[in-house]
């Protein structure tokens, strides 16, 4: 699964690169202006060096790598461009316009990169066709479009194959983050969604409650039914989560006979009362013999908890409700459990 915290760290390591690569080669043509006497241009030089050394360690932890990365490439492209304005043409400046579209799409991602190549590549374009419509041109029109075509071509691969790589990673990132059996999503990412959904309902004052869900008996129903007829159970369960929440709730698989759901905007009472009584009697329809424990855990308006600590406490509360069944099990036979949705 390719997170955003991935991307990042590739991005990173991406931008520390080319700062490495620029700084040395700012300072060195700084010198060089400054011997023939583009003086003012080799003062912006040494400028861009020291601001891109303080980057260069600005980069290596901070969590605004995308902004950064943008402002290098403005600095970056803008010195490039002031330097086609004010140099020969003979010195090849010219050439890192080629580039503009590659390192943009590394450092930025499609939608941004598409629009800082747009501007920047026009704009050196520009500044090219002007110098060639001066009395005394240094290079051929022929030149220039070549440089022009050439720096387009760069471009649309850059970003075909962005694109692709966006699609590609996108569909990866759906494949891992859900169940390949029941469709649910997978706890990978249950930690973050419950810290962004309790820091919301801190903002709103709303409740949440979280439920945690274990199906009684699991391992008997494999080793006397088999796994496949678990994997229909398992399935069941899901497909009975599903159609019992809300587009704003958010419900997990943990893995083995284990689920958890998200519920926003709704107290424990209010899961109990609709959820816990329609998944019963959903589940009833479908098997009378089969059972499942709940805990529930509310984060209350305003109350400051962790997702870490709602869970444990779902956890707990579901154990307890599980230690009930055993209980009611021991001493009535599993035929009343079944019958019962005070303990599903």
């Amino acid at each position: 699964m390719m997170l955003l915290s991935d991307v990042n760290h590739y991005r990173r390591s991406v931008l520390s690169v080319l700062l490495s690569i620029s700084i040395p080669s700012a300072a060195f043509f700084a010198y060089f202006n400054w011997t023939v006497d583009l003086k003012l241009y080799a003062l912006i030089q040494v400028t861009m060096t020291v601001f891109w050394c303080c980057l260069l360690l600005i980069a290596k932890k901070t969590p605004n790598l995308h902004r950064w990365s943008l402002i290098y490439l403005c600095t970056f492209f803008s010195l490039v461009l002031l330097g086609i304005w004010v140099s020969s043409f003979r010195s090849g400046l010219f050439s890192w316009i080629y580039i503009f579209p590659v390192i943009s799409y590394l450092l930025l991602g499609r939608k941004t990169a598409m629009w800082i190549t747009s501007v920047f590549l026009l704009v050196g374009l520009s500044i090219l066709g002007w110098r060639n419509w001066q009395p005394v041109p240094e290079a051929h029109w022929i030149a220039l479009v070549n440089i022009g075509l050439c720096s387009t071509a760069i471009w649309a691969a850059a970003h075909v194959y962005e694109s692709g790589r966006e699609v590609i990673v996108d569909h990866l990132n759906i494949m891992a983050a859900k169940d390949p059996l029941t469709g649910l999503m997978n706890v990978r990412s249950l930690t973050e969604i419950l810290t962004n959904e309790l820091s919301r309902s801190k903002r709103s004052s709303e409740p949440l409650t979280y439920v945690f869900i274990d199906i009684n008996d699991f391992k008997l129903i494999n080793d006397t039914l088999g796994h496949q007829q678990g994997d229909q159970i398992l399935i069941a369960v899901a497909d009975a989560i599903k159609s019992l929440t809300r587009l704003e709730d958010h419900a997990f698989r943990y893995g083995g006979d284990e689920f958890g759901i998200i519920f926003a905007n709704c107290t424990e009472a209010q899961a109990k009362n609709t959820f816990g009584v329609r998944i019963a009697d959903r589940l009833r329809k479908y098997d009378k013999n089969l059972s499942i424990s709940l805990g529930y855990a509310q984060a209350s308006a305003g109350e400051n908890i962790s997702a870490e600590g709602l869970i444990q406490q779902a956890d707990k509360n579901m154990y307890v409700a599980k230690h009930k069944y055993k209980e009611v099990r021991k001493n009535s036979g599993i035929q009343d459990i079944a019958n019962n949705p005070a303990y599903m």
